[in-house]
């Protein structure tokens, strides 16, 4: 029976259904069947047997399935000729110790051979489809992937995707020993993390091309909230992928800067199993678990399982962090065109450390005292910090083939998270250089939010043209109630920084403020995917509807205010690639982005959204037969409508000046980065970008420092000045090797460098804060087959900021700076079977 005759599950007619109101494409579309005993021609080079397998996918339409680690250091010969597709399959896998297992028509799974060496006589079978052995979803071997969802919301290849895009895969990930998103991107271009230093490890705080960018988890936007901000460990993560520049057309609301998706964790369809346990500096405690298999034997149901327990002292003193959180997840493939994973996390960390400073004088600048501050030095209260945190959500991820033309998708994901905080930080340095004046703030913050995704695809051709086109319909809803309450500015009691004496008794602020914010976003969108030759050409346009209701009590008089905001913003983007033969592929860009903004101009006008704008030019290079890839782009990119003094000094609002959006700030930069998984034994993976980040236009004379958000607050710098906390220049290099063979078998070892450069500490650009260059290292040992052919255990030690530098990661004033991370070293033994 065809695909188009089966009978519609109830699910699918219900998704199929979301789509009731979108214009259909309608195309005559020939298709020949062809079974796996049909003989056709291969072109597949010799090099990485991952890479030779994706090609086989793609070449023939098969689907194969396999876990990376099976792949791992192996290499193929290659085939080129006119070969049948059993024949083309099991050249491949010749002397690699793996076979084939059939699973259905057109699914295969790889597995070891066992001890007996009796290799599996694989059948005939009809092909259908056009599955590529590397999902942008699933495991890669080694550092480099090659296809992405974040670029397209398709399963492109990157070198098709006229965007810059990098991608963090798990091997690298394991290697380097990251586990929150600040680690996981220290290695990538343009990233700058950690802009509130290490202190704030709760919080994934960093900029890409000097803006702050949009959280997503499996293509769906992550809520924002400072105090109740859902953080995923590493260890729930595939990939993180970072999409650089304007992504509205695809996302809607969002700064400039681009996209971070973080890729769950899915079912896989070989049995794994891992346990692992880890101790390390700041009495650092961790113990994992990661377990997923097909449930059957046609793996129709299949599973996946995770969980971790973490405890470290924080790098400040008297601070402390903890985390626990289970995920889980579960598909069912009824058939070849279908597939439903559901997913479930649930994490708690009911100690987050701190988020406190300490002054420039004494940190970044010579202090008149003579004296430098402890880099570990608290500026809070042990019994009065907080900061519990916990959250859960429920989704899926959901996608059926109708026929070789047509497949509808849904994601969808509910997610509720609760923050309770508190804390008394630095505010001011007194005149004596040494004695800090602190504040004290409190808040309990509720959260709930509901995004869906609507997608119908189509691919087909019309004469030389190959056609994806994607139709999409997506809904974000996010609703936060937060109470709040702050102490009086000098009341809080002060700290010798030099000679801290701690244990006051500091009062919980009352709550004075009772808010309520209520989101939502609709959007529709529209792209095209056009192949010719070797010409790609990416067209998308996009419309969206987003409106914001607040309001807040104070508490103390019952005195009430609500304001609201209706947005809507059309955004596009364009781009051409071209493919050479050699593997390089240049191409050209212009992408849009559109931001909400709340408040009001002279006369109670409502501000219209940010706006970015993007051209961007680049080349990619992935050379045949090698598994690496390398990107170079040169980006231009500004956003506008930002909000500066009125230059009229008549147009008052409230007690001061109002505000106009005359502001534009602007990127230039270049980024070069390059990943690569070479002779079975090393990975390397480098980075550089240049950025230039600045005021350039504003109404703004006189140069002053307040504490904003990367310079485009309310207050908007001088034009002309530099944004604070993003330096000019960033470099990076890793190099891991790793011996399969002779006496040391199983022995790898890697070093890394990271540079960042200079940046400002104020917006006035008269604090400079120094650069630093980091280096980290590891070592690590494998042990296979300890008790069968599939079992592994690895033993690892991991050190950042080897020489332990003392350093100063960002200031964003005079009164607020932030040190960075201290030297860690860890160890740990993770066991596979």
């Amino acid at each position: 029976m065809s695909r188009l005759a089966r009978p519609l599950h109830p699910l699918t007619l219900s998704v199929a259904m979301a789509f009731a109101a979108v214009p259909l494409l309608t195309a005559q579309t020939v298709f020949a069947e062809e079974s796996s005993s049909a003989v056709r021609g291969f072109s597949i080079p010799a090099g990485d047997l991952s890479q030779a397998l994706n090609s086989l996918a793609e070449q023939a339409g098969l689907v194969l399935a396999f876990d990376a680690s099976l792949t791992r250091g192996k290499r193929s010969k290659g085939l080129s000729g006119q070969y049948d597709t059993d024949v083309a399959l099991n050249q491949l896998l010749a002397g690699s110790g793996l076979q084939a297992m059939k699973l259905s028509a057109d699914r295969y799974r790889l597995e070891a051979i066992p001890d007996n060496g009796a290799a599996m006589e694989l059948q005939a079978t009809t092909i259908s489809g056009a599955y590529q052995a590397e999902s942008p979803t699933g495991p890669v071997s080694g550092y480099v992937a090659t296809r992405s969802l974040s670029g397209t919301k398709t399963d492109t290849a990157l070198i098709e995707t006229p965007q810059s895009i990098s991608i963090v895969t798990k091997d690298q990930m394991r290697a380097q020993n990251a586990e929150s998103l600040n680690q996981i991107l220290r290695y990538s271009a343009a990233v700058i993390p950690e802009t509130r230093g290490a202190t704030a490890s709760r919080l994934d705080q960093l900029t890409i091309r000097g803006f702050a960018p949009a959280t997503y988890l499996d293509g769906l936007r992550m809520p924002s909230s400072r105090d109740a901000l859902p953080q995923k460990d590493a260890f729930d993560l595939e990939r993180v992928e970072v999409l650089r520049g304007p992504a509205s057309v695809l996302y809607g609301q969002g700064t400039p800067s681009g996209v971070i998706n973080m890729v769950s964790k899915r079912p896989l369809d070989t049995p794994f199993h891992e346990v692992g346990v880890e101790y390390g500096t700041f009495n650092k405690k961790r113990t994992t678990f990661d377990l997923s298999g097909p449930l059957d034997d046609q793996g129709v149901y299949s599973y996946r399982v995770a969980g971790l327990f973490d405890d470290a002292d924080g790098q400040v003193e008297h601070t402390e962090t903890r985390r626990q959180s289970l995920s889980s997840a579960f598909t069912w493939r009824p058939d070849d065109a279908t597939s439903l994973t559901l997913l479930g996390h649930f994490q708690k960390d009911p100690k987050g450390a701190s988020y406190g400073s300490v002054p420039a004088w004494g940190s970044v600048l010579h202090s008149p005292t003579g004296r430098s501050i402890d880099v570990d030095l608290y500026d809070g209260e042990k019994k009065f910090e907080k900061s519990d945190r916990e959250y859960y959500s429920i989704g899926w991820a959901f996608e059926h083939h109708f026929d070789d033309v047509w497949t509808v998708r849904q994601n969808a994901r509910y997610l509720r998270t609760e923050g309770r905080y508190r804390s008394l930080y630095s505010n001011i340095l007194l005149s004596d250089y040494r004695t800090i004046q602190r504040s004290t703030i409190a808040s309990d913050v509720d959260m709930d939010a509901y995004t869906l995704d609507n997608q119908l695809q189509a691919k087909f051709d019309t004469g030389p043209l190959q056609h994806t086109v994607l139709m999409g319909l997506d809904y974000q809803n996010t609703s936060t109630d937060t109470l709040s309450g702050s102490g009086v500015y000098k009341a809080g009691p002060t700290l010798d920084i030099f000679d801290p004496v701690y244990g006051a008794a500091v009062p919980v602020p009352a709550y004075t403020t009772d808010g309520t914010s209520r989101s939502e976003q609709t959007g529709v969108y529209l792209q095209e995917q056009m192949k010719w030759d070797k010409w790609v050409l990416l067209l998308g346009g996009r419309y969206d509807w987003a409106s914001t209701d607040n309001s807040t009590q104070t508490l103390r008089t019952g005195a009430k205010s609500k304001s609201s905001l209706d947005s809507k913003a059309f955004t596009g983007r364009i781009g051409l690639v071209y493919l050479f033969d050699n593997g390089l592929a240049p191409y050209a860009s212009y992408a849009e982005s559109f931001n909400p903004q709340s408040g009001t101009g002279y006369g109670g006008s409502v501000f219209k959204p940010t706006e970015g704008k993007q051209y961007e030019i680049g080349i990619k290079y992935q050379p045949p037969g090698s598994n690496s890839f390398i990107t170079a782009a040169i980006f231009d990119l500004r956003q506008t409508n930002v909000l500066t003094t009125d230059p009229d000094p008549t147009h008052l609002c409230g007690s001061g000046r109002c505000q106009s959006q005359d502001g534009e700030v602007q990127s230039r930069g270049f980024e070069l980065e390059g990943k690569a998984s070479l002779n079975d034994n090393l990975d390397i993976t480098a980075a550089y970008a240049y950025l230039d980040n600045r005021i350039s236009k504003s109404n703004n004379t006189v140069r002053y420092s307040p504490i904003g958000d990367i310079g485009v607050g309310p207050n908007l710098a001088a034009e002309g000045t530099s944004t604070y906390a993003v330096p000019r220049h960033t470099a990076s290099a890793w190099a891991d090797y790793t011996f399969h063979d002779g006496h040391l078998k199983g022995f790898g070892a890697g070093a890394g460098a990271r540079y960042i450069g200079s940046s400002w500490g104020d917006t006035a650009n008269t604090l400079k804060v120094p650069g630093y260059t980091l280096f980290d290292a590891a070592v690590h040992y494998d042990i296979p087959n300890i008790t069968s052919l599939k079992d592994n255990l690895r033993l690892a030690l991991n050190a950042t900021n080897l020489a332990n530098k003392e350093y100063v990661a960002s200031c964003y004033s005079y009164s607020w700076c932030w040190y960075g991370s201290q030297r860690t070293v860890q160890a740990s033994a993770t066991y596979q079977w």
